[in-house]
């Protein structure tokens, strides 16, 4: 299995990836480490994985993967930072008629539909996290909830009008925890249905509401 949209993750990797690690081959080195971390906890699940399999599969000595990382949870847990999606900015022309189209599309990106492989790690990792401790130490989840600013953003440019900070945060994570639940409840890729059917029947109906 391979990286789904490898072109962001390529691009994602070469822009965050520290100009001290020197020289480019390094760089290329470490985008095979993270790519293939990520593939095999697609693959086999986040417990299952061991540093020796993520060498193996990059192409790499082992030693080579302890210099860069102490253990296997800050291995994952710097790979996942590069499948999230770059934080974007709020597209005023898209807040108002065709917002429907435009809260699906932000959804859709922000849980990778299309993209199984970011899928499967997300749910792997959303189990594995509360109990094993030195993942959820490693992990940053600002990656993460940081995605939901842009919906924040975009229902407040919407309503055009203050709302209660609570309000607002309810409206922007109802979609994200939907998902989550789905995903970790069926175990089965998130469909562009789903993620519509969560926009129509709830976000669109809510934010109507605290329109008026």
């Amino acid at each position: 299995m391979d990286i789904i949209n490898k072109s962001d993750f390529v691009e994602n990797i070469k822009k965050k990836i520290p100009v001290k690690l020197g020289r480019p081959i390094d760089k290329l080195r470490d985008l095979a480490i993270l790519r293939a971390a990520l593939e095999l906890v697609a693959e086999q699940g986040y417990d299952s994985v061991t540093m020796d399999a993520i060498a193996l599969r990059a192409h790499a000595g082992k030693a080579t993967l302890y210099r860069r990382w102490k253990s296997k949870p800050y291995l994952i847990a710097e790979a996942i930072t590069f499948i999230m999606p770059r934080v974007q900015k709020v597209d005023p022309a898209r807040c108002g008629e065709n917002f429907r189209n435009y809260l699906c599309e932000l959804l859709s990106t922000y849980f990778g539909v299309d993209d199984e492989v970011r899928q499967k790690v997300m749910l792997s990792i959303s189990t594995a996290i509360s109990r094993d401790k030195s993942l959820s130490e490693a992990i940053h989840l600002d990656c993460i909830t940081n995605q939901t600013y842009i919906f924040r953003e975009a229902i407040a440019c919407n309503i055009n009008k203050k709302i209660d900070e609570h309000q607002l945060k309810l409206l922007a994570d109802i979609g994200p925890a939907l998902l989550c639940y789905k995903l970790i409840t069926t175990g089965k890729p998130i469909e562009m249905k789903y993620v519509e059917h969560i926009v129509d029947d709830l976000i669109i109906p809510l934010i109507s509401l605290n329109s008026n």
